[in-house]
């Protein structure tokens, strides 16, 4: 294909706008000022626009500039991946894998499914982030990620971006300390006057939940306080009695069990459905397939205490 630019200008482009000047851009890439600048001009010339301006306090992209910079990361991101899934099935180099997840997969079988792919593959580094659906999906926008394990995101703008595999699906509770006077409650309404910790995302299986937990909607009186990490969940249980809602799993982990418990409610709660998900755009590595591969069977394989539906191997 005629007139199209070449990978080094690319890759300078990007970095001038991660270093905001040519002169610190030429330094990292070894280059001399003139020779970026000629190469930012020849780019600029076959684009037929300016990409950028340059000024004393360093360079503003046009919006131009903005709109190719978007697609520049992208073609960066996918032209890297591709050189390394190519030297990754070669056993050439090292390369890496880069995994976001929210908390349950951390205490279930993702440790036990990293252990038997780094057995076949040592040569691969595995990279994981943990976070909310909602702070992991910009990551995997940006390339920044292979895929992620978490619940369902819904909304029809993100799911004709991304692709929802599902995974597994597991029964929730109410969870609190041990000893918590409101321990023994068999139904929601008795907790009207509990604390609770919850999501800050709404959205998806959460947007279930609110509706459950507070039918005529939260009132003034009842305590909610947000946030997405699972063990600012457990300090919120464990030290100002707060209440939350988590997957029965959880209680599992030999460290939390003899620490927290499940109210014996007996209102259903939404079930939470987790999925892989990943770019549309993008082509899954061979390796990222291989590792989601693993996590099926170690779901299939894992000693789930309540019941658990794992989706059915590809």
């Amino acid at each position: 294909m005629k007139n199209l630019p070449k990978p080094n200008q690319l890759k300078m482009f990007q970095s001038i706008i991660e270093h905001g000047s040519f002169r610190a851009a030429a330094k990292s890439l070894n280059q001399t000022q003139p020779a970026l600048t000629q190469s930012m001009n020849d780019l600029e010339k076959m684009l037929g626009t300016s990409l950028m301006i340059r000024g004393p306090r360093g360079v503003v992209l046009t919006e131009a500039g903005k709109l190719f910079e978007t697609r520049v990361q992208l073609i960066l991101k996918e032209l890297e991946r591709a050189v390394t899934e190519a030297k990754q099935l070669s056993a050439v180099s090292r390369g890496s894998l880069e995994i976001g997840s929210s908390s349950l997969p951390f205490f279930t079988m993702l440790p036990s499914a990293i252990k038997r792919f780094q057995s076949r593959f040592p040569q691969i580094n595995v990279n994981l982030t943990e976070g909310p659906v909602s702070d992991l999906l910009p990551l995997l926008r940006a390339g920044k990620l292979d895929f992620i394990i978490g619940t369902s995101i819904s909304e029809n703008a993100l799911t004709n971006e991304f692709v929802e595999e599902p995974f597994f699906t597991v029964p929730c509770g109410v969870l609190a300390r041990s000893g918590h006077p409101l321990a023994q409650s068999t139904s929601l309404s008795q907790l009207k006057n509990g604390k609770w910790y919850l999501p800050t995302s709404k959205a998806g299986h959460y947007s279930q939940l609110e509706k459950v937990l507070f039918p005529e909607g939260r009132q003034p009186e009842q305590t909610v306080i947000r946030g997405d990490t699972a063990i600012m969940a457990v300090q919120m249980m464990l030290r100002a009695d707060f209440l939350t809602v988590a997957a029965k799993e959880i209680l599992q982990v030999p460290y939390l069990s003899t620490q927290l418990c499940m109210l014996p409610i007996e209102e259903p709660l939404p079930e939470a459905s987790y999925n892989f998900i990943y770019p549309r755009r993008l082509p899954l590595t061979q390796i990222a397939r291989t590792m989601m591969d693993k996590l099926k069977r170690e779901c299939i394989d894992y000693p789930w205490h309540n019941e658990v539906e794992s989706a059915p191997m590809l």
